[in-house]
This record gives structure tokens, sequence and C-alpha cells, in this order.
């Protein structure tokens, strides 16, 4: 009986692919689509042996035989397993505690993942490799759809889209299998490719309408403080591309700047005054104990150190340049012996190649096009992001993960130069 669910699934998954590879705007992705997927797919597989037999322990395995838990439910009593599903009714307390993730059941986006892993455990029979590989899968559908679409929109720019989103090696990797950041980057990048279709007046079909709430509710609820972020400056971009349409004034840049800037004043004046988990206050206070929880862990090997940090607005600000710079391109080579962190060391190395690079050519003023409203929302994005992560995440293993939801766009812009684009001109 498995033997013949798992060739079920596994040409269920070919022709999931075999769909994707129809799709309309997948033509603008060839010849690189295929090659692609097969190089999302086999990071899948590579995720689980690293934490499998390499760590031996992570997140992707807690996951994993955590919903092992809720399977079981499922098994035993069908409708106990749908409530819990659905309502979040536990069938007892005893059961419960057993579970992990469940002291805030309503809002945890780990329990939440639990819950999605339980209907694949069934659907697979309870089989890693296969739901690592249809995540792999959702990843890479949302994340090809903005390469795309940045191709449609941004001709010029088509190769830095595909080589950011489909081929830069800690992208590709870390938003592949079993793991929250593979959802949260198909979801995320699906919405985007979304947006900017519709602010540059592409039609959107019957199926995109009905999927773009999903998508938005898996973005929201696995990363809830970014998509806050992304959303608002995606909103303001939408609004501001769609009037310029019939508002001349619009058009230019200034005055898209000054409309967003004034938006970005009022938003922050907002939250200034709210209260809750969108307040500064909460923000400062969070990140500051995910700091220190994970920098708990991260005694012995290499990590960020922040001396003067504190769970306060004023600290995180004082802090922000080097957690901006950290999350770049740290860790160095050479700041630990081992072949994981080597490899980080080299592509953050090319990483501050690819940033001289953009920084020379920009003041020699042969970048690529002209700056579009687009490109500052991606900086925005890019500059907040970079701060929250570097301030939160010091274990530069962890960070070298958390960093894929602004990484890909911070490769895409520093490819936007008549040098860089010389030389992806030569790739076949």
């Amino acid at each position: 009986m498995m033997p013949l669910l798992y060739l079920l699934n596994v040409l269920l998954l070919l022709g999931l692919g075999l769909q994707l590879h129809k799709q309309a705007w997948a033509k603008a992705l060839q010849p690189y689509m295929l090659p692609a997927l097969g190089l999302k797919l086999l990071c899948g597989v590579l995720l689980g042996v690293l934490y499998f037999h390499y760590y031996g322990e992570g997140d992707t395995i807690t996951y994993f035989n955590a919903s092992q838990k809720l399977t079981q439910l499922a098994h035993e009593n069908s409708g106990a397993y749908w409530r819990l599903l659905l309502f979040n009714q536990f069938p007892s307390e005893t059961f419960r505690a057993t579970v992990p993730f469940t002291q805030f059941a309503d809002f945890s986006n780990s329990f939440f993942l639990l819950k999605v892993l339980s209907l694949f455990n069934l659907l697979t029979g309870s089989s890693y490799y296969l739901i690592g590989l249809y995540f792999s899968l959702f990843s890479f559908w949302g994340m090809a759809r903005l390469a795309a679409t940045l191709s449609f929109v941004f001709p010029d720019t088509k190769k830095a889209a595909i080589l950011a989103l489909l081929f830069f090696p800690s992208v590709v990797f870390w938003s592949s299998g079993l793991l929250k950041d593979a959802v949260l980057m198909g979801s995320m990048c699906w919405v985007m490719a979304s947006v900017l279709q519709l602010a540059h007046g592409q039609k959107q079909t019957i199926v995109t309408w009905l999927l773009l709430p999903l998508q938005l509710y898996l973005f929201v609820k696995i990363k809830i403080f970014f998509a806050a972020l992304l959303l608002s400056l995606l909103t303001c971009y939408l609004v501001l591309k769609v009037l310029s349409r019939t508002i001349k004034p619009l058009q230019a840049l200034k005055v898209q700047l000054l409309i967003l800037a004034g938006f970005m004043a009022l938003a922050i004046v907002t939250v200034w005054q709210i209260s809750g988990i969108f307040s500064f206050d909460f923000i400062a206070e969070q990140l500051f104990k995910t700091y220190k929880g994970l920098l708990a862990l991260s005694l012995g090997r290499p990590h960020l150190h922040y001396s003067s940090l504190q769970p306060t607005l004023a600290s995180i600000v004082l802090n922000a340049p080097k957690a901006f710079f950290s999350a770049i391109y740290r860790p160095f080579i050479g700041e630990s012996s081992e072949v994981l962190y080597l490899l980080l060391g080299l592509e953050n190395l090319l990483l501050a190649v690819l940033t001289t690079i953009a920084i020379v050519s920009a003041s020699s003023k042969i970048w690529l096009q002209k700056i579009e409203l687009w490109h500052i929302i991606l900086v925005l994005f890019i500059v907040a992001s970079a701060i929250v992560v570097g301030i939160s995440t010091p274990n530069f293993g962890t960070l070298s993960r958390y960093r894929i939801i602004f990484l890909p766009f911070l490769v895409y812009l520093l490819l936007q130069n008549r040098f860089a684009q010389r030389q992806l001109a030569k790739l076949r």
C-alpha cells in the first residue's frame, strides 16, 4: 500500500510541475524554468539530509515529529482532529500538553504549520521528503511567478530577477523543503507578483483572484510583522500606479516619493499612538527577547553581539546600522572554519563585491535604467527587514536562513547596473 501511495504522490508532483511549466507566465523564464525547478526540488531533499544527518536536530525535524501527533489523532478520532484543525479545539488538556507550540495556538505560526503538515502526512503517508518536495514546489511557484512578472514589467532586468529569485544559493536552499520559510517565500512572492500585475495593468484570471485571499492568508499567518510592513508598501505602490494612469502629475517620481513619504509618516505616527502587538514598545521588546533567546543558544559558536542592546526603540535605532550591515555581510570568511560558515562567508563576499560594483556604477552614472518607485519600495523593505533580522538573530546559521525574506530583492537591485548586466548577458 505504501509504495503505491508514494508512486501516486510522485506522479502528482510531476503533474503539478508540468502544469507550472505550461503556465503562460512561465514562457518568460525559458530556458531557465526547468533547471531552476530541478534545483529547487533537489534543495528540498538536501535540506532534510542536512538536518537529519549533519545537525541531528532543528526546526524541520521538530515540526515533522510534532505533526505526527495530530496525524495520529486523525486516525484515532477524525471528528476531534477536524475540530482541532478548524477551531483549535483540543480533545483534552493532556493531549494539548504533548504537542509543542500550543500555548498560544490561535496566534502561533508554528502550530499553524503543524496543522498544515498533518494534512500532508495524511496525503503522503507521513513521508518527510515527499512533503519537502510539495513545500519546495509551492515556494518555487510563487518565486518563479514573481521572476516572470518582473521580467515582463522591467524586461531589461529579466536575468537579474531570475538569478536573484531562482538561482542565488542561500535563497534557493533556505526557501526549499519542510520549513516555514518555503511557505513564506512562496506566498509572499505570489502576492508581490499579483500586485505588480495589477499596478501595471495586466489582466488577472478568475483563478488568480480566487487564490489571492489564500496566499495573503498564508503570508500574514506565517510572518505577520513582515506582512504588515510589505503589504502597506505594496498598497501604496498599487494606489499610486493606478492613479497615475489618469492623474498625470502622479507620473513624476518626485511626486510619488513625496506621497510615499507622507504615507510613511502617517503610518509611523499611527503606530506610535497605538498599543498592542503593532506598537513600537511591543516590537522592541519582542526583538530583544528573541535576541536573548537565540544568543543563549549561540555561545561557543560565531555570532553577533550587541553589548548595549536594550528592549527600547532608542536602543534598536542605535544598533540598527550594525544590524543592517551584519544581516547582509556576516559571517566573514575566517570567522569559523566550519564548512557551512565558509560557504556563507563566500556568498557574503560575493554580496560585498556586488555592492561595491553597484556603488561605483551609480557614482559613474552607468546605472542600467532610471530609478522607479518599485525600486524605492524594495529598498525600504530591505532596510527595515535587514534591521529586524539583524537585531533579533545573533546566530549566523539562523541569520542566513531568516534573511532570505529580503536577500533576493537586494541581489536583484545590486544587479541593476550595466557592468553586472553585461556579465549576465553572457550567461546561456
